[in-house]
């Protein structure tokens, strides 16, 4: 199972441009509940994958140090909650990046589906049938370009839906409980009913 960051997992900050991830520690702050939600998913046994765009130190928001540090207290604060991501897969770049280390049109920044590929690869994962969750359509058009069931996560009910989406859910912990909900389904049809 995929899952993005930013506005999945902790909370978006303010900025001039409207909200924006966060640029610090001090501002990494995880979104209610998640701990709880992705230590559900790690009970059924499911790879917990992140997959995320994170072009801050391409645009010269921050040192790539930050992140570092931001993924780090991230996996600390899941840790203290029983949780942990099986894999953590970032995209750095961006086409036009002011740090010319990061300027590139690649295949891994969402919504093209390079994070998921790439991770499915070296974690020996299967991308159809698995799961993406995400608050972007960027996200549900690279899940789906691979075969995965998309999970919309929209906390106000809002937005637009993504044609891509398969389930739409307030935040990550309605997200876990749905797909524990079709897993179940899965398990139970498959073994019959029985």
């Amino acid at each position: 199972m995929f899952v993005d960051r930013d506005g999945v997992i902790n909370e978006m900050v303010p900025s001039p441009e409207g909200s924006d991830s966060p640029r610090s520690v001090e501002e990494f702050k995880l979104l209610p509940g998640v701990g709880g939600a992705i230590r559900r998913l790690n009970a059924l046994d499911f790879p917990v994958v992140l997959v995320s765009n994170q072009p801050g130190a391409a645009k010269g928001k921050y040192p790539a140090s930050n992140l570092d540090a931001m993924t780090e207290l991230m996996k600390s604060r899941l840790e203290k909650d029983q949780a942990f991501l099986n894999g953590i897969y970032y995209c750095m770049h961006h086409p036009e990046a002011v740090v010319a280390a990061y300027r590139e049109v690649c295949e891994c920044r969402k919504p093209k589906p390079g994070l998921l590929r790439q991770a499915a690869r070296e974690m020996n994962l299967t991308l159809a049938g698995s799961y993406m969750v995400g608050d972007q359509p960027k996200d549900m058009t690279a899940g789906k370009t691979v075969g995965c069931i998309t999970v919309f996560v929209d906390p106000g009910g809002f937005r637009e839906v993504p044609g891509e989406a398969d389930y739409v859910c307030t935040d990550l912990v309605a997200a876990a409980h749905l797909i524990v909900q079709l897993e179940t389904v899965l398990v139970a049809s498959s073994s019959g009913g029985n």
